[in-house]
């Protein structure tokens, strides 16, 4: 904080008030924090309870919808300010934010204005921790800010890129059980498009997130949008790469007109193999991860416990002599 004050101070000849301007600037960046950790938890409302607020009431709807458009607006506003120049940047950080469950147009605008606001948090906390530290110099008040800032900005990006990998690990583990699901359905009589959006509704209670994908998938085919296309989005919203198969599998079965429980069938089959190989290969791993625990936690234990008493010994005769 001194060294602040004390860089400011040449520029502003009253000490007063260069104090008050950093304090200043801290209690906006304060604000500002806030503001984005409200954004970001209203972003992630879920949305069953969005609809069952609009089937409430038209009023409370309009007021809903009202508010909606009034942050849509300012996130709008601030996006060209925020928001990376890199169309490359900008891509990879919507698909891991689709992946993660942040579908709004508003999510890629949100995250980059957290990012920066924990950087300002972080800048005004490690100024304020240095100068508890009245011993340290001016060069290493600056690499321990720059180290601060520096972790502040990039954990959303761990943070992101754990939630869009449990949320894929989520949606492919419960994937199996909806082809069950899909071929039974399909078996019984009913279209693919029907069989889905029962699908859809049955695997609620097992995996919301894919319950929600999948009604996605049957509200846009209910507008035009081809099953394959749609399809195609959710794999693109959910990152399942391997279910690609199943929508050439699915394409041609329309083609051909051939069964399309046979066909699911077989594919169920597959998919399980493979999380059955993915769990196999996983498990052949916890050897090697062992190791790591093992070394820095199980073996000086033992070492102090079966070597200790022999040590104390030889250092007892050594003394005595």
């Amino acid at each position: 904080m001194d060294y602040i004050i004390s860089v400011l101070s040449t520029y502003f000849d009253n000490a007063d008030l260069t104090k008050w301007i950093v304090l200043g600037f801290a209690f906006l960046s304060a604000v500002a924090f806030t503001a984005s950790i409200g954004i970001l938890i209203y972003n992630l409302s879920n949305p069953l309870k969005q609809r069952l607020h609009t089937i409430s009431g038209p009023d409370h709807a309009h007021r809903q919808s009202s508010g909606h458009k009034k942050i849509d607006k300012t996130l709008e506003s601030i996006e060209k300010y925020v928001t990376p120049k890199s169309k490359t940047e900008q891509i990879n950080t919507k698909q891991l934010l689709m992946h993660a469950g942040f579908e709004k147009t508003s999510a890629l605008t949100s995250y980059y204005a957290i990012k920066i606001i924990l950087t300002l948090i972080a800048l005004i906390c490690a100024v304020i921790a240095t100068n508890f530290f009245p011993e340290l110099t001016s060069q290493k008040v600056v690499v321990y800010t720059l180290l601060a800032v520096g972790t502040a900005s990039f954990i959303p990006n761990i943070v992101l890129s754990k939630l869009a990998e449990r949320r894929t690990k989520a949606l492919r583990n419960a994937f199996p059980d909806a082809l069950d699901l899909l071929v039974v359905a399909s078996e019984a009589g009913l279209g693919f498009q029907a069989a889905l959006n029962r699908v859809a509704k049955e695997i609620d209670s097992i995996s919301p997130e894919l319950s929600q994908e999948l009604q996605l998938v049957c509200q846009k085919a209910r507008i035009g949008i081809s099953i394959p296309v749609g399809l195609n989005q959710f794999i693109e919203r959910t990152g399942l790469s391997e279910l690609q198969g199943l929508v050439s599998i699915i394409t041609q079965s329309v083609k051909l007109g051939s069964s399309m429980g046979d066909t699911l069938r077989e594919y169920a089959v597959e998919f399980r193999d493979r999380r059955m190989q993915k769990a196999e290969e996983e498990a052949a791993k916890i050897g090697t991860k062992m190791i790591f625990p093992l070394v820095t936690c199980i073996w000086p234990g033992f070492f102090a416990v079966a070597v200790g008493p022999a040590i104390v010994k030889v250092l007892d005769m050594f003394a005595g002599r």
